[in-house]
């Protein structure tokens, strides 16, 4: 059932006056909406003036999504015969007898013709008169940033599940976002495009606009946008700028609000995003999605809502971010600081810090070749505390970048999207020195003195590393037999960080914290690659998880307790229990593994 205008201005009285546009500009109500009508669409196709291009109504598609329209229609003058519809023209508006119908939201992927689909823009204010919330509950069905052992990040699930069916061509799909990206290599985009590309948005070249005509209204007090102004989302800000890029359909002058895109930005609801002036520098067309390249200006706003119909910001007002700040001694001397901004969300923070460290880390080092980097990162939490982490990364391929970037990556999803609480991250800094040499050893030989040992005493072991150059050097540990362990059989492993992670996951010992200290001490406890693990197992000594917390060795008493548990998967028993471990650090990457036995004389 379509919409009517008193219902929109019912749904503006509602939110306290809110929103003012039919008293400022007046709307075509959807049942007026008939094939054949022409209208004028507004946009930029260069720079920040803005331009009407020609809209002649197709037909309206009732029920094309649960309780929404779409109308489609032909676009035409400019560069839309060439181009067809572009990325970033999302949200132009579309103008009936001076009446707004709504906001370019939808496309046909390689489309010959410039078909389009429009959000009707009472659907626009509708959808997005929501009240703005603290964000998803943890454990919310939202997306998960997860990374493989080699640093490469995934999403489970996919956030954007029907990005396959562009190859066909035939469904009508939201027009992509185009991300205007300054300061990433070739290497950088490589490995975090892929990531954009399902969240719903492509990657394109950008640049720092400075003074744009935007800006200067903003600082001068004066509405900085109008309809059909260049409008961006800007993920990342300072001395690197990921910036969202679409058009504005609508801007209150009585409240600063502001109404853009037509389809969903992220589709999260609510959301803190900075808004950004913007500057239209290029179109490029192609035969999948054609796109505009945009350039940053200043920031003007914030955008707050993230509806199936649009976005919703407010000018004059600021966004929450997480300050980001990098410190890079490079291989070739010298020292640069990189101050970011990174938006605070559960989803993005994780996802930004990655693609922010990865595009520093090419940038300033070679994304071939021999290397080796030394990562420490500090992150800030809400109740005042400092997680800190720090590892070595030696490789010559592009594991070097996604590995370290995925060091300050990975606690940061953990700490945002974690199933107990959202634990608030109030910044990041890092610090990385660079060498072109690939520091990297290899364990070759590991042994004991001696493989009798008596209960209480201790077990020396050695090991053998040679590095890359094939030099081998000897280190000795002391490994502890508990007094319990008489007349036992023990298995030692000394292994790399990786080989003892995959040891973990087969044998269960890692559970999913249960507590915000738990995953303090994950996040403190991460498995270095600059370390050589030493762990004293025994098997047939009850071990089990319980609340996500590992227990080795439980007294009768307790296992028998733990066995007859049964509390929604929290509690877990194990065939083996860890004993003892601990591990020597070297000033390089760490890899191989070896496993040893043990016998325990009797008491």
């Amino acid at each position: 059932m379509r919409t009517h205008l008193a219902l929109v201005c019912a749904l503006a009285a509602s939110a306290g006056g809110a929103l003012q546009a039919p008293a400022q500009t007046a709307i075509l109500p959807l049942d007026e909406v008939r094939p054949g009508m022409v209208g004028e669409g507004r946009t930029v196709f260069a720079g920040e003036e803005v331009e009407s291009f020609g809209v002649e109504i197709v037909g309206v598609l009732d029920g094309a999504m649960p309780g929404r329209s779409i109308v489609l229609a032909n676009l035409s003058g400019g560069p839309l015969a060439h181009t067809g519809v572009m990325q970033g023209m999302s949200g132009s508006p579309v103008y009936v007898d001076g009446r707004l119908l709504g906001a370019v939201a939808y496309a046909f992927p390689f489309a010959k013709d410039p078909i389009c689909g429009i959000t009707p823009f009472e659907e626009m204010v509708r959808f997005t008169e929501m009240p703005l919330g603290a964000g998803a509950a943890p454990g919310a069905a939202a997306p998960a940033l997860r990374f493989s052992p080699a640093g490469d990040p995934s999403f489970d699930p996919a956030p954007v599940p029907e990005v396959g069916i562009e190859r066909d061509g035939r469904q009508l799909l939201p027009i992509r976002t185009p991300v205007a990206a300054s300061g990433l290599s070739p290497a950088a985009h490589r490995i975090v495009a892929p990531l954009f590309r399902q969240l719903g948005m492509e990657l394109s070249p950008g640049g720092f606009a400075g003074a744009t005509r935007a800006g200067a209204a903003a600082q001068t007090g004066v509405s900085p946008l109008k309809p059909g102004s260049p409008v961006g989302a800007t993920l990342i800000g300072g001395d690197l700028v990921l910036m969202a890029s679409g058009t504005v359909t609508h801007v209150d002058e009585a409240t600063g609000e502001v109404f853009a895109f037509g389809h969903p930005f992220t589709g999260l609801g609510t959301i803190s995003i900075p808004m950004q002036a913007a500057r239209v520098e290029a179109n490029v067309a192609s035969l999948s999605n054609s796109f505009r390249i945009t350039s940053a200006g200043i920031p003007i706003g914030v955008w707050q809502q993230d509806r199936a119909t649009g976005v919703r910001g407010r000018l004059g007002a600021r966004a929450r971010t997480i300050p980001l700040r990098i410190r890079v001694e490079g291989s070739r001397g010298g020292r640069r600081d990189y101050d970011l901004e990174i938006v605070d969300h559960d989803l993005y923070s994780p996802v930004l810090a990655f693609s922010a460290l990865v595009a520093v880390l090419s940038q300033e080092e070679r994304p071939a070749g021999t290397q080796t980097i030394r990562l420490g990162a500090r992150i800030g939490v809400g109740d005042g505390r400092t997680l800190a982490v720090e590892d070595v990364f030696a490789s010559g391929s592009a594991s070097v970048l996604t590995g370290a970037a995925a060091l300050v990556a990975a606690p940061v999803a953990l700490l945002l999207g974690n199933p107990v609480e959202r634990i608030p991250v109030r910044e990041i800094e890092v610090d990385i020195s660079a060498s072109e040499e690939a520091q990297a050893a290899t364990l070759s030989r590991a042994w004991l003195r001696s493989s009798r040992v008596r209960p209480g005493g201790t077990a020396t072991l050695r090991v053998a590393l040679k590095d890359f150059r094939g030099a081998e050097a000897t280190r000795e540990l002391e490994v502890p037999i508990p007094r319990s362990a008489a007349g036992s059989r023990l298995t030692l492993l000394v292994a790399d960080a990786l080989s003892v992670a995959l040891s973990d996951q087969r044998q269960g010992v890692t559970g999913t914290p249960a507590r915000v200290e738990q995953i303090y001490r994950a996040i403190s406890r991460h498995r270095r690659q600059s370390r050589l693990y030493v762990r004293l197992v025994g098997s047939g000594r009850s071990a089990a998880v319980v609340g996500g917390e590992y227990l080795p060795s439980l007294p009768p008493s307790v296992r028998s307790v733990v066995s007859r548990d049964s509390s929604g998967g929290l509690t877990r028993e194990l065939p083996a229990s860890v004993l003892w471990e601990g591990h020597l650090d070297f000033d390089a990457t760490v890899s191989g593994s070896r496993q040893l036995t043990l016998q325990v004389e009797t008491r």
